[in-house]
């Protein structure tokens, strides 16, 4: 079961948005992880319209650990961004169980997530900003496991 792991996200909207996205395309798990808010939120109850009732997720106060817990049960590490040496997404070997992590809203993913990811990715864009945001970034990646899916 592949795994969002949102590190350190602001918004209650985008934590919400990626539990209808993970619930959409079953079986994902959602770990929240630092600033996070975890169900019990009233705005990430109304966002997510109860799929965070129905999605399997886990709270870490670090993202740290919780991307060491997903590779030590021998999930590959992504990390979503755009760098010089992310891969595209439409390009790169993803494992379907991998623990795909997903930066905060400001400061983008964390520099020890970064440092320990196994495979960069990112989503080719047209713009000139290269700026999407972080629940729209995951629903675009569970789209792509979705359709890998069902080529297998």
């Amino acid at each position: 079961m592949p795994i969002f792991i949102l590190d350190n996200l602001r918004s209650a909207f985008n934590v919400g948005s990626v539990f209808r996205t993970a619930e959409a395309v079953r079986p994902v798990a959602v770990f929240l992880t630092g600033i996070c808010c975890r169900p019990g939120n009233r705005k990430l109850s109304h966002t997510s319209r109860g799929t965070h009732a129905e999605v399997p997720w886990r709270y870490f106060r670090d993202a740290l650990d919780a991307a060491l817990w997903a590779r030590g049960s021998g999930r590959t590490l992504v990390a979503v961004e755009n760098t010089a040496e992310a891969a595209s997404l439409w390009d790169a070997d993803l494992p379907l169980s991998a623990a795909y992590m997903l930066g905060n809203e400001a400061m983008g993913l964390s520099a020890g997530l970064s440092r320990i990811a196994d495979l960069h990715v990112m989503i080719p864009q047209t713009g000139l900003r290269r700026c999407i945001n972080v629940s729209s970034t995951a629903a675009i990646v569970a789209a792509e496991l979705l359709r890998r899916r069902s080529m297998g």
